[in-house]
């Protein structure tokens, strides 16, 4: 005999793409360093929105300082391809010292309504630009969350390195022109969330606007590692660093067809899955 078909409720709406009012997102957030004028330190006020506190780091700092943050501006004249309303996020890491100077900007990403500081169906944007990097030792490099490394390597190749999930570098072909010009860093992932293959996009754009210079996909395994933060680390560089304009867009809600389309076969699996002789 057959028995009866019985349906856990709760894993059918999961299984149909859906959740009980669960929204799997970091908080959209925004922030320029325009925000900032008159009162950045190394030790900044959490302005903006959306974004957790900054939580700033110097490393193997002698006296006088030789790595430090400051507010720069146009006034100052300074080879910086993303100030925006006049200001950018500066950053010095770079007079010799016994040990080399580093200088970590960095800031975490809130959660959104479910208690996720993921990204998931969302972009994360940043501006980075350099004015000199050096040579073997020397580097410049932003990390989202732990997935995610994009850097400057002083003392090899001109190029930017790029690593997924903690392994290898990768060369890719944007170089040191590129950077000192002011790139837009722009990384979309998509869910589904906590999985071993969700997927990316990686986009790297002039800051000043035009084509795309470099773009990438693939995926990154979410569970082991996360996109909950930012950090942009200058490490004993010959010349300032500069970021500016964090963004998290909201998030990219699917659209109805494909959802109930995604859902309708979901719910076909379900019903066989549950079917007992």
């Amino acid at each position: 005999m057959k028995k009866s078909l019985s349906l856990n409720f709760p894993a059918l709406l999961l299984a149909m793409g859906f959740s009980s009012g669960t929204v799997f997102a970091a908080a959209t957030a925004s922030d320029t360093a325009a925000n900032y004028a008159g009162s950045w330190s190394a030790s900044p006020a959490n302005l903006g929105s959306g974004f957790g506190s900054w939580a700033n780091q110097v490393i193997n700092n002698d006296s006088p300082p030789y790595a430090g943050t400051y507010m720069d501006q146009t006034s100052y004249g300074n080879s910086d391809g993303v100030l925006s309303a006049g200001y950018a996020w500066s950053t010095y890491a770079n007079s010799p010292t016994t040990v080399a100077p580093e200088m970590i900007l960095s800031r975490s990403f809130t959660a959104g309504p479910s208690g996720s500081s993921s990204l998931y169906n969302q972009t994360f944007s940043v501006g980075i630009a350099s004015a000199g990097i050096g040579g073997a030792g020397s580097s410049a490099s932003v990390n989202i969350g732990t997935a995610f490394n994009l850097g400057y390597f002083g003392g090899g190749s001109d190029n930017l390195s790029f690593s997924v999930d903690g392994g290898a570098a990768t060369a890719i072909p944007v170089d040191f022109a590129n950077l000192n010009a002011g790139l837009e860093i722009a990384l979309s992932v998509s869910g589904p969330l906590n999985s071993l293959s969700e997927g990316y996009t990686l986009t790297l754009s002039p800051f000043a606007g035009g084509s795309p210079i470099y773009t990438t996909s693939g995926t990154f395994d979410s569970f082991d590692y996360n996109t909950s933060n930012f950090s942009f680390t200058d490490d004993n560089t010959s010349n300032d660093q500069f970021v500016n304009n964090l963004n998290i867009s909201a998030e990219a809600v699917p659209e109805p067809s494909t959802l109930a389309l995604s859902g309708l076969s979901s719910l076909g699996a379900l019903f066989a899955f549950r079917r007992r002789k």
